[in-house]
């Protein structure tokens, strides 16, 4: 289902963007405010791909979308100029520990731009691939040519995160695009490159030359500086004045604070990070090595390893080789590669298993960036198995002090020049090999929870495990009270099954259990429904009343939130039943196994009378 278009589809059949007054949704319907009933073509909205039904109820006129309904209504908020305000909690909310949060953001902004990085990557892997066999020359005017077409994504990345990174936190895009052409501006590359200027200084301040040439992190903190700058501005500067004085004080006042504190903070970390790693490798060789093998992914996105280079080309100049940015760079790069081979062997998801393909031969020559960005950061937990390959191959090349001779793209291509006295060449095989095996086996072990693909409907792996499993399941009921058949329900929506199979119960009690172990899904700002996936994959929704939506929460409160994981007898929600009673809405509560397709059949208790927790509810059949 193509969101985008659903959602242009419905607001053109319900009378165009002048006929909608208001917009919001609940678990399973878009709702609208409407200026004229009579504009709004139904039949035609029923009848439309990823349309369950569509009614007048209450006021309002909803359209049944069912799980994917907070999607939806986000591609309606962005057609109707109104924002994503009204999404789900689960929508907006980014979970976990600060670590994965700041690979979200990351993975989040470089998903747009994969199609420029995953290219580039490529043809600099397959021009590394034709010097080796010699069907190119790295003198010839051809090889120059796609050196800078297989560069330029890389060079001028910035730009590329920029126009990203402005949709991700939801700011100006050109002026996002300004903050990288500042980074990159040709005097500060100039200067960068020189040694005439280390600084220039703005209202006495200084502000270091730095190259921001395939730099990640000082344009995202800019970007997201911007995004508070320029909203901050928006709300103090009349409006008759705001196209003026906006992007005027967006600039001059992000610019100037990114130059001088923000961006630096790479170059001045690697500085600090280079006297460290010398220091260790001097003391403690192996400890050193495990460090920086494991950490060279989050340095080289960081931008910090520039700060390596004075010091291994001081090393070329000295002693004939480098033991510390290149090998490093190589175990750490052979364990992306080990690490996106891990993913395509197990994923599911046709999207990911040809974009990783495409990405683990540009990372066996030495080019990560799309596997990094594309495929194990986006995933996380393959990202982890990287730097921990990573940091076995570095502790071995620590522990033999293993040397390169020449200044070369840290891949496979890069074996020569660990011909060395002595064993090197040895230990430099044994190390690439142990990074690249640890990557791939970790990657496999641990597993990853595959990314939806935009040409293909999600399969969770909770679905999956339905699929493969040949069981009976048996649902408790999350609520006391008395039962009654899905199709006896006030509302045709769950009277006709158009969300799920199940059947409803009117509550004696206050309180919603869980009915079974898993997670939380799914809440509602208004409290009144919530979303559960069991350990088994049963999706239970269980929707406390009818058109309780309008309520606005009053009368609930919740007691979980979303990816909480839950267990039988949890309580999810309390609800003020006399309370709902006054406000004469109906107590009625279904409850619907939502991936009801998913199972041959979905039986409903023949009991009249249930207990919550104890009294079985539904029996599902696969």
């Amino acid at each position: 289902m193509d969101k985008q278009k659903l959602a242009a589809k419905i607001i053109k059949e319900m009378g165009g963007k002048e006929n909608i007054i208001q917009n919001w949704h609940c678990i399973t319907r878009l709702r609208f405010n409407v200026t004229s009933n009579n504009e709004v073509n139904i039949d035609n909205i029923k009848a439309l791909d990823g349309v369950l039904g569509a009614q007048f109820q209450s006021g309002q006129f909803q359209v049944i979308i069912g799980n994917q309904v907070a999607e939806v209504h986000a591609e309606i908020s962005n057609i109707l100029g109104t924002g994503e305000n009204n999404q789900l909690p689960s929508a907006k909310k980014q979970n976990g520990n600060i670590i994965e949060r700041i690979f979200d953001v990351i993975s989040g902004i470089f998903t747009p731009i994969l199609p420029a990085i995953v290219g580039g990557g490529l043809l600099k892997g397959l021009l590394a691939l034709f010097i080796a066999v010699n069907l190119l020359s790295e003198q010839s005017s051809t090889y120059e040519i796609l050196h800078f077409i297989s560069d330029a994504p890389f060079h001028f990345l910035p730009f590329l995160i920029a126009f990203s990174a402005a949709k991700k936190f939801n700011t100006d895009a050109s002026l996002s695009v300004a903050l990288a052409g500042i980074l990159m501006y040709p005097k500060i590359m100039e200067y960068a490159a020189g040694t005439e200027v280390d600084s220039l200084s703005f209202l006495g301040l200084p502000i270091p030359m730095n190259s921001y040439a395939s730099s990640v992190i000082p344009i995202i903190l800019g970007v997201w500086l911007l995004s508070y700058i320029y909203k901050g501005a928006d709300k103090i500067v009349p409006r008759s004045l705001r196209i003026i004085f906006v992007p005027l004080l967006s600039l001059v006042i992000t610019a100037p604070f990114m130059l001088m504190f923000i961006a630096p903070l790479g170059s001045y970390a690697g500085i600090y990070l280079d006297t460290f790693f010398s220091g260790m490798f001097d003391i403690a060789g192996p400890i050193a090595g495990l460090l920086m093998g494991g950490l060279m992914p989050l340095i080289v996105i960081t931008g910090m390893h520039y700060a390596f280079f004075p010091g291994t080309f001081a090393s070329f100049d000295k002693y004939g080789y480098d033991i510390m940015l290149l090998p490093m760079n190589f175990v750490a790069n052979l364990a992306q590669a080990g690490a996106t081979l891990g993913v395509l062997l197990k994923t599911k998801n046709k999207k990911m298993k040809q974009l990783s393909f495409s990405t683990f031969i540009p990372a066996l020559f030495g080019i990560t960036e799309p596997a990094i960005y594309g495929v194990t950061m986006k995933l996380k937990k393959p990202f982890y198995a990287s730097l921990i390959g990573g940091a076995v191959g570095g502790g071995i090349y620590g522990t033999f002090a293993v040397k390169t001779t020449a200044f070369t793209v840290p891949g496979i291509m890069s074996i020569p020049t660990y011909i060395f006295s002595g064993n090197n060449l040895l230990y430099a095989l044994i190390g690439v090999i142990a990074s690249f095996s640890v990557a791939l086996l970790v990657t496999v072990l641990l597993g990853f929870e595959d990314e939806d693909s935009p040409l293909e409907e999600k399969t969770s792996s909770n679905d999956k495990a339905i699929i493969e499993k040949d069981v009976t399941i048996n649902i408790p009921s999350p609520i006391t009270g008395k039962v009654m058949p899905l199709e006896s329900v006030p509302d045709q929506t769950f009277a006709d099954g158009l969300v799920g199979k199940g059947l409803a119960i009117e509550p004696e009690g206050d309180t919603v259990y869980a009915p079974f172990s898993g997670k939380v899904t799914t809440v509602v700002p208004s409290k009144h429904a919530i979303g559960i996936t069991s350990d088994d994959g049963v999706e239970l929704l269980i929707h406390v009343g009818l058109e309780t939506v309008n309520l606005n929460g009053e009368g609930f409160a919740l007691n979980v939130e979303v990816d909480d994981d839950i267990q039988l007898g949890d309580k999810l929600l309390t609800f003020d039943l006399h309370a709902l009673k006054k406000q004469n809405v109906s107590i009625i509560t279904p409850i619907i196994i939502t991936n009801s397709p998913h199972f041959l059949d979905v039986i409903a208790t023949s009991e009249k009378q249930v207990t919550a927790c104890d009294d079985k509810l539904i029996m599902l059949i696969k």
